[in-house]
């Protein structure tokens, strides 16, 4: 915040200076041609020379390219209970909140929209980990490294523009946080997509042994035989005669087996995961 403050009154003191500067300017040009000889003069000279330093300590005003993130209003991640789960999520959001702020000093709208992605993604993270705690260790290392290393180059940034450091090395470094910004996104995002891959998978196991036991029990081709069929258009004359057709019986399916409940599904499940 000091930074911040020093750093503003360094502004307002240059554009007063160009102010001045353009101000004293117009005013001594226009008494070179006109002269101040004249109450009229007085009156359209010094008001323009107002005026024309007004507008040159606006035109000295830097241009905000900062896109400042959004305020995302977030449900707060419960606590789990699990120490190492709850200090893990806690040390991540640690260190988004010290990221967003390096990202409200820093003057870049590629960077602000990088670092939004991020802390959607990270948030996803911790409440994944939150609603399975036994998920913590595969954050371990982006809550060591990842997340400390992004906030380290942040931070370099933002120090490089605060003193506006110029040349091409820092162009060239610049130019390498942008890039690595979009490789941390992706990352994230990859490791988001992996923390469910195991979930997705299990889901697709569950619908095989589903579908395995039901054929067993003869139950999907029942399914299947009883759906309905789209309707087939017939000409009048084509028609069969009317008949008595005979009611269907119940359905009363022989099972060649009693059903063993999970040791079965159990046993299904084992081998369609080494199919």
């Amino acid at each position: 915040m000091a930074k911040a403050s020093k750093k503003t009154d360094k502004q307002k003191k240059k554009e007063l200076i160009a102010g001045l500067v353009g101000g004293g300017f117009v005013c001594a040009l226009y008494a070179s041609i006109f002269g101040f000889t004249r109450p009229i003069h007085l009156l359209i000279g010094i008001p323009l020379s107002i005026l024309a330093g007004w507008a040159v300590s606006v035109m000295a005003r830097p241009l905000d390219t900062h896109k400042k993130a959004p305020e995302q209003h977030k449900d707060p991640i419960p606590v789990t209970g699990n120490a190492y789960a709850d200090d893990m999520i806690a040390r991540g959001q640690q260190l988004m909140k010290e990221i967003r702020e390096e990202n409200e000093q820093i003057p870049d709208a590629h960077l602000t929209e990088q670092i939004v992605k991020l802390d959607e993604v990270t948030d996803k993270l911790f409440r994944a980990v939150a609603e399975q705690p036994g998920k913590a260790p595969q954050i371990r290392r982006s809550m060591d490294y990842y997340l400390p290393t992004t906030l380290k180059m942040l931070s370099g940034y933002r120090v490089m523009d605060e003193r506006n450091v110029k040349g091409d090395m820092a162009e060239k470094t610049r130019r390498q946080i942008h890039d690595a910004m979009d490789i941390v996104v992706t990352a994230f995002s990859r490791q988001l997509d992996t923390m469910y891959q195991a979930d997705v998978l299990d889901i697709s196991t569950d619908i095989d042994v589903l579908e395995t036991l039901l054929k067993q029990d003869g139950l999907l081709e029942n399914v299947m035989r009883r759906a309905p069929q789209p309707a087939k258009e017939t000409k009048a004359e084509d028609a069969p005669a009317a008949e008595e057709i005979p009611a269907e019986a119940p359905f009363s399916p022989s099972f060649s087996a009693p059903f063993s409940g999970g040791d079965q599904a159990q046993a299904v499940r084992q081998q369609v995961k080494k199919q």
